[in-house]
């Protein structure tokens, strides 16, 4: 450990999610590391070898339990913003409702996956510059993460452990999804894309399309209603807004938003399913504007949220 630095073994911190998905693709492509070490045990040595100020030993078990923790907690949510328990397979984490066939491509070679994903020429690259790594014979050091440069890609703690239960493909997919949803929202709203306004319900509600489609629905629920809700804490009325548009995102509206139009030949399908949650979004039908704010408790927020209509979007500022 580097000398000055004492890690904080109560606090969860983050790291780099290239980082993350690499060391977990290392381990994944190295069967004698597999006889001598768990994914988590590895994540764990190489976490605290790279980042020694505040990876600590013990890290990746205290983040289970509090994952573990959350998804118990969760079950106590509203039913309007949970999955049906019937629908439920957390082992396969797909919905036993209609899903379409990119939720179940767990076996592909990774050029199948690039093909069915749909990757851009950027997207490509990038994956390609982080199979470097993976492939790499040369120690990674944290300088080697801090070059790079993927756009949306942010630090992450708790998604960790869905790295663990699903492995560094499902981790990619979920990455990449919330980079996608995070760039057209951009595209499409500018810098007015979180704080209430209706480019922030717009990104909610594409990431969910996404995730439902790439990763099933139950996952979707754990990684928007739980996890990265837990992770960067709401006032009320951001929660309640989020976990609203979610539901719209990934049941009530998703069957109309990745439909696909057969006469787009030469346009992504996730790009299309972007314009219809766009068009949606811009028809003021479809949203339901509450006057709340920052300071609005939430036994004000929380009854009204429950009375919106699961096939409107709720958005709190213009």
């Amino acid at each position: 450990m580097r000398v000055g630095f004492t890690p904080d073994t109560t606090a969860l911190p983050t790291f780099p999610a290239e980082a993350l998905y690499v060391l977990g693709a290392q381990w994944e492509a190295d069967s004698l590391l597999q006889e001598d070490m768990t994914i988590a045990e590895y994540l764990e040595k190489e976490l605290i070898r790279l980042y020694p100020e505040k990876a600590y030993k013990g890290y990746v078990q205290r983040l289970c339990s509090v994952a573990d923790c959350l998804l118990v907690n969760s079950q106590h949510t509203p039913s309007l913003f949970i999955p049906k328990r019937q629908e439920i397979n957390f082992v396969s984490g797909y919905s036993s409702s209609k899903a379409t066939s990119y939720a179940i491509l767990d076996s592909l070679t990774m050029a199948e996956e690039m093909m069915a994903l749909e990757f851009t020429p950027q997207e490509e690259a990038d994956w390609h510059a982080l199979q470097a790594l993976v492939n790499s014979n040369q120690p990674l050091t944290r300088e080697t993460f801090d070059t790079l440069n993927i756009e949306f890609f942010d630090e992450e703690n708790i998604l960790l452990t869905l790295l663990l239960w699903r492995g560094p493909r499902m981790f990619y997919r979920i990455l990449q999804s919330k980079a996608r949803a995070e760039k057209l929202a951009y595209y499409y709203y500018g810098e007015a894309t979180n704080n209430g306004r209706p480019g922030d319900a717009f990104k909610h509600i594409y990431v969910n399309v996404l995730l439902r489609t790439y990763v099933g629905e139950w996952l979707s629920h754990a990684i928007m209603d739980v996890f990265w809700e837990w992770k960067s804490p709401n006032a009320p009325c951001d929660y309640y807004m989020d976990l609203h548009n979610n539901i719209v995102g990934r049941q009530t509206r998703y069957d109309e938003f990745t439909t696909i139009d057969t006469q787009c030949t030469d346009m992504r399908h996730w790009l299309q399913w972007a314009e219809h949650v766009q068009h949606f979004v811009q028809d003021s039908v479809n949203g339901d504007y509450q006057g709340w704010n920052k300071e609005t408790p939430t036994f004000v927020v929380e009854p009204a949220a429950q009375k919106v209509s699961n096939t409107q979007y709720i958005y709190w500022a213009k």
